[in-house]
């Protein structure tokens, strides 16, 4: 498989290192437009005019093989049934086109289905296909399972924009952006791609007032500044420059950080702890402490 754009090839580099360092989300929200100019920038065979589809399909094949590559040329029995939509450990939700909403009963077989254990592999993959159907009872009902995730389930939510979820799936769940991505015309010096700005963020939260969805909104804005700075990379400068790898990595702390709050975890350990780490990541920089 041939992946022309730079967000395709981000999107495979992301959930490649999350597979290959034991960093596997519980949910990810995989948007972007479903056919158009996607079709056309990504070459090779396809299973589904969705590009979407094409990666969830991958990522769930990789797990479920025990591969650290997505689209992989080698094609297995696991590899077939998946596309197939006859794997035991992979549930489709939303497969039939005529039905304009998801309703509850759909997520409540979700829930009963992911409270099994696995029955051939050592994951269960759960896609959730045009999940802006969900209604408004589906979509509070799946946030529950969401909120108490059981071990070794992802769930793959497709949609074309991750603002048509609610707020709080949208919190749970780690993107993978598949629309390319305008880079604004701003003048960057070589020193501002270089290290993430720790000061600026820990002057900035947990402040004493603020509530925890406020803290998670804010982790969300810099998840935005990562994702923009390796959009700027990959679009300027080699796309295999290890310092994308440290933002990849930064995205990933800040991601688990609001994970740790919806674990009730408190504020000012985690941003402590996220500053420690991040310090790691960018030793030029001077963590403010809290």
């Amino acid at each position: 498989m041939f992946l022309a754009n730079n967000t395709q090839k981000l999107a495979v580099r992301i959930l490649e290192s999350h597979i290959r360092e034991g960093r596997v989300a519980s949910a990810y929200i995989f948007s972007g437009s479903g056919a158009g100019v996607d079709v056309a920038e990504m070459s090779g065979e396809r299973h589904s005019e969705d590009i979407k589809e094409e990666f969830a399909t991958a990522f769930a094949i990789a797990l479920l093989s025990g591969s650290s590559r997505l689209f992989d040329a080698e094609e297995t029995s696991i590899t077939k049934r998946v596309w197939d939509h006859a794997h035991p450990d992979v549930k489709w939700v939303g497969e039939d086109e005529e039905k304009n909403t998801i309703g509850i009963g759909s997520v409540r077989a979700i829930s009963q289905w992911s409270s099994m254990k696995p029955f051939e592999t050592s994951w269960k993959i759960c896609v959730v296909l045009v999940a802006e159907k969900l209604t408004e009872d589906a979509a509070n009902a799946f946030l529950k399972t969401l909120e108490e995730p059981p071990k070794n389930t992802v769930f793959l939510m497709l949609v074309e924009n991750k603002h048509n979820l609610l707020d709080t799936i949208q919190s749970r769940a780690f993107e993978i952006r598949l629309m390319p991505m305008a880079i604004p015309s701003i003048p960057l010096g070589a020193g501002s791609l270089e290290a993430l700005p720790v000061r600026e963020i820990f002057e900035t939260y947990p402040g004493p007032g603020l509530s925890r969805e406020e803290v998670k909104h804010k982790l969300d804005g810099l998840m935005q500044v990562c994702r923009e700075k390796i959009y700027r990379l990959v679009s300027g400068i080699d796309a295999d420059s290890p310092t994308v790898n440290l933002w990849i990595e930064a995205m990933d702390l800040l991601y688990d950080s609001k994970a740790a709050l919806d674990m009730n975890a408190n504020q000012k350990l985690m941003a402590t702890r996220l500053a420690i780490r991040l310090s790691r990541l960018f030793p030029t920089q001077k963590v403010v402490t809290l």
